[in-house]
């Protein structure tokens, strides 16, 4: 995402109702292919088309209410979900003599914060697309009422992301965040204090993304360049390997050295001799959420994820304020201040949250293009983020493919017993079970 320096305090920041549009949201749908053909990105369908336009029809029928909950690898993944839901499917079900009833209209949450980053024109979009604005931060009662309602009513498909947001790796999953399970429980209690006979499902959907030529000549100019700006351009590489892949490799692992130096300087970490890579950014990440979580008053608690959501909206909660207009001169400089002080924070986490699913796999031996290509650009984007300013990516690596796939559905209602006999384990078991299914669904299982 940009990075928005804040210099001055702000007024809170209002609830975005959900406000569908079928004229919108028609538009976009015509739109998506003339995107896609642009961008260059070749879209598979995989048994995702034919999966969905079943369960759609099933749920237009009233015969079972649907929460879909995908991968999100990648920022472009709501139009390509967009057009597999009002595209694919539907064209789908209409080649196989059973078109569905209606279009396909969905509700979606949506971080509270793209709008600020993103611009007041996504932030209309997302409002008129179905998008239930939520503060990921926070407990946020109103948009999980919202969200429970819409799978109580059943009238709607509800869409979720459940690792919260993007890692930007396709081939590494983020931990789940447990909302997921506890909003589809919440549901099947709803569903069953009304008699409804509604089958809850829990649909899982993966998006895997590579380069449809592996451009490896692009790569290596795109290496040289961070090596040129990073000013290990030159250093020896070990010459005991002879795949010339693995040079690639390499070359980037010192790149990656050379960053997290930069790093631990701008935080006074001192690391061990012969220390791996990989520890030393779990170094990193550790101390840099230890300390804006200090500066706010924050325990350290829970997911790398969840911390970082916390330190976000405690930044928010500085920057955005109620009666920011009654404030007198002084206590609105003091505002100001802290609001400053509180933008500092939150890039630092930002910082932090570019690395927060690099881990020894993505910087494992196997010479993998694609895998490599998503660290050239997590580590461009991270110095773009540094010097506030975007990385000038040249040469394109070359036009991308996304593969869609869809697991088995979940059924909610045969584990609600467990729930109530023990509602933590079962929101658990149910999270570890989708994680499973997404796991295999990204493994090609």
């Amino acid at each position: 995402m940009p990075r928005v320096s804040t210099q001055f305090a702000r007024p809170a920041l209002r609830r975005l109702p959900t406000r569908s549009s079928r004229p919108v949201q028609s538009l976009v749908r015509r739109l998506l292919p003339l995107v896609f053909r642009v961008q260059g990105l070749e879209v598979r369908n995989g048994n995702a088309a034919e999966g969905l336009a079943k369960a759609f029809q099933a749920h237009q029928a009233g015969e079972t209410t649907l929460l879909i909950a995908f991968r999100h690898p990648s920022t472009r993944d709501p139009l390509v979900l967009a057009d597999l839901f009002w595209n694919r499917a539907a064209n789908t079900a209409r080649q196989h003599n059973s078109p569905l009833a209606r279009p396909v209209e969905l509700r979606f949450l949506y971080d509270r914060g793209i709008p600020i980053w993103a611009g007041p024109l996504i932030g209309w979009l997302l409002q008129r697309c179905g998008g239930i604005a939520i503060h990921r931060g926070r407990l946020d009662r109103p948009a999980l009422a919202e969200a429970r309602q819409v799978l109580a009513q059943g009238r709607y498909p509800l869409v979720i992301a459940p690792e919260g947001a993007t890692n930007n790796l396709s081939s590494e999953m983020a931990p789940l965040e447990p909302g997921v399970a506890q909003l589809a429980f919440w549901a099947a209690e709803d569903l069953e204090k009304s008699g409804q006979t509604h089958n809850l499902q829990v649909l899982p959907v993966s998006l895997i993304y590579s380069w449809r030529q592996q451009n490896w000549s692009a790569l290596d100019v795109r290496l040289q360049a961070l090596e040129r700006h990073l000013g290990v351009q030159g250093e020896p590489l070990n010459e005991a390997w002879d795949d010339p892949h693995q040079v690639h490799r390499q070359r980037f692992l010192r790149i990656g050295d050379a960053l997290i130096n930069t790093l631990e300087h701008l935080e006074r970490l001192q690391h061990e001799p012969d220390q791996p890579l990989v520890n030393r950014i779990t170094s990193y990440r550790l101390h840099g959420l230890s300390k804006a979580e200090s500066h706010f008053g924050l325990k350290a608690a829970g997911t790398l994820q969840e911390r970082c959501r916390r330190i976000e909206q405690a930044a928010w909660d500085r920057i955005y304020r109620e009666g920011l207009e009654q404030l007198p001169p002084l206590e609105r400089s003091i505002a100001d201040w802290e609001a400053r002080e509180a933008d500092l924070q939150l890039s630092r986490m930002r910082l932090v949250e570019h690395f927060i699913c690099v881990t020894g796999q993505s910087i494992s031996d196997e010479a993998n293009f694609d895998r490599l290509a998503e660290m050239l650009l997590l580590v461009e984007e991270t110095i773009g983020w540094i010097e506030d300013r975007p990385w000038k990516s040249a040469p394109s690596l070359g036009p991308q493919r996304v593969e869609l796939s869809l697991g088995e559905p979940m059924a909610v209602l045969p584990r609600l017993s467990s729930y109530r006999h023990n509602r933590r384990q079962a929101v658990q078991q149910f999270m570890a079970d989708l994680q499973q299914s997404l796991n295999q669904l990204m493994n090609g299982d």
